[in-house]
């Protein structure tokens, strides 16, 4: 315990590193804070009462960072942001255009993150436009008039675009990445009431296997993802006593990480979020009735769990193409006179590497898509009464705190060396 607090210490004197600790904090003390003011024209409950206790209502919290429910300015969250970057991601596969930007280095994908940026404004606008109407078809609010709803739409599509701005301090200048370090602190802030909501509720038997699953849910999900192969590299020009010096190559079980889950539920919550403001409307009989079963369709339990899985595992391999390029990594290994041992230099590494990284995906993808539907089930079949958090938001705070903890320790190692340059 004494070295975990003398570690805590040594991090603490580290200007460069208390800086961006600081600087985290200060952005988590706006985002509370811009989470607390109301938008004009929607009362405070009810964007709650149209959506709270429902999974549909829990998927979007989740994906909005967790300020959805109190109609701030900040409601919509990062959905828009999180969106956008699903089309463009999407689009490079199909695109040659934005495949060649992705890869063409620092320049290309500043470029396509100043086009996920553009896009995040009509989205935005579109989100806002239809959480209203459907909160008017549903007579939850008052009808506005011209200026107050331009005023409303204005408002949550600028509160919308701060959180963008907010998530890339982040991760710029702070601890983490910063769109799924904002969502992690809007799952984590309802934590503490969701905790006593269910102790009030729950008799000793079930508050200790309610701790129990907690924590080996934890447990499991910190043991999957800090689980990595590592590949055996020589480099035959760093030649030292005894032959050529070895290394390796880390390739994580979860190599995506978080982000295939991030992007299943937000690309889940977008049909059902239109299905609502179809049925709010009730234009056309068909129209209504279509959008009703297919609401009925997303609500049903089972149906929204196996939807979830196939995405979480569609888009961790998906991901992984994007992250994680094995023909820059072979080409680079070849430069600096590395070969892994059996392997032929070029592309027969490229083809080396990737089968490893698909096999290890597989597993990895498989264990996330367990993990966001467990709890569900669980509570299904009665086995639990209750979570402290889905398995979505579990996977999503657990990584954060992964990711942060990696981004510390990486900058304490930065300093250390720069001590001896």
């Amino acid at each position: 315990m004494k070295k975990f607090f003398n570690k805590i210490q040594s991090l603490w004197k580290t200007k460069d590193i208390r800086k961006k600790i600081l600087f985290s904090l200060v952005i988590l003390i706006i985002y509370r804070l811009l989470a607390a003011i109301p938008v004009v024209g929607i009362p405070e409950n009810a964007i709650s009462e149209l959506f709270g206790g429902s999974a549909f209502g829990d998927l979007l919290s989740t994906v909005s960072g967790g300020v959805l429910e109190t109609a701030s300015i900040v409601a919509i969250g990062l959905t828009p942001y999180i969106n956008a970057s699903i089309v463009f991601q999407l689009l490079g596969s199909v695109i040659p255009k934005l495949e060649e930007l992705r890869k063409s280095g620092v320049e290309g994908r500043r470029k396509i993150s100043m086009y996920t940026r553009f896009l995040t404004v009509p989205f935005a606008i579109l989100q806002s436009f239809v959480i209203y109407a459907t909160l008017r078809g549903y007579g939850l609010v008052e009808q506005l008039d011209t200026l107050s709803l331009i005023t409303m739409s204005v408002t949550l599509t600028s509160g919308s675009l701060i959180m963008m701005w907010l998530s890339e301090l982040i991760s710029e200048d702070g601890i983490g990445g910063g769109s799924s370090y904002l969502i992690f602190l809007g799952i984590i802030a309802g934590i503490p009431g969701t905790v006593r909501d269910n102790l009030m509720l729950m008799d000793n038997f079930q508050t200790v296997v309610f701790f129990l699953f907690a924590v080996i849910l934890v447990i499991a999900v910190i043991f999957i993802t800090q689980a990595e192969r590592r590949i055996s590299t020589q480099y035959s020009r760093r030649v030292r006593i005894g032959g050529a010096k070895d290394s390796y190559i880390p390739i994580k079980l979860t190599q995506t990480g978080v982000m295939p889950v991030i992007f299943a539920v937000s690309l889940l919550s977008f049909p059902q979020l239109i299905a609502n403001f179809l049925v709010s409307k009730d234009y056309n009989e068909k129209v209504t009735q279509i959008s009703q079963k297919l609401l009925d369709l997303l609500s049903n339990d089972v149906f929204s769990n196996i939807l979830t899985f196939i995405l979480i595992i569609g888009f961790s391999f998906f991901y992984l193409t994007i992250v994680f390029d094995t023909d820059e990594l072979a080409e680079n290994l070849q430069k600096q006179g590395a070969f892994i041992p059996g392997i032929r230099p070029g592309q027969t590494t490229s083809k080396y590497l990737k089968k490893i990284a698909f096999r290890l995906t597989a597993v990895g993808a498989l264990f996330l898509a367990i993990i966001a539907v467990l709890p569900n089930i669980l509570i299904s079949v009665g086995a639990l009464t209750t979570t402290i958090v889905s398995g979505t938001g579990l996977l999503i705070v657990v990584n954060t705190v992964l990711d942060i903890k990696r981004e510390i320790e990486s900058m304490s190692v930065v300093r250390s060396y720069d001590k001896y340059l």
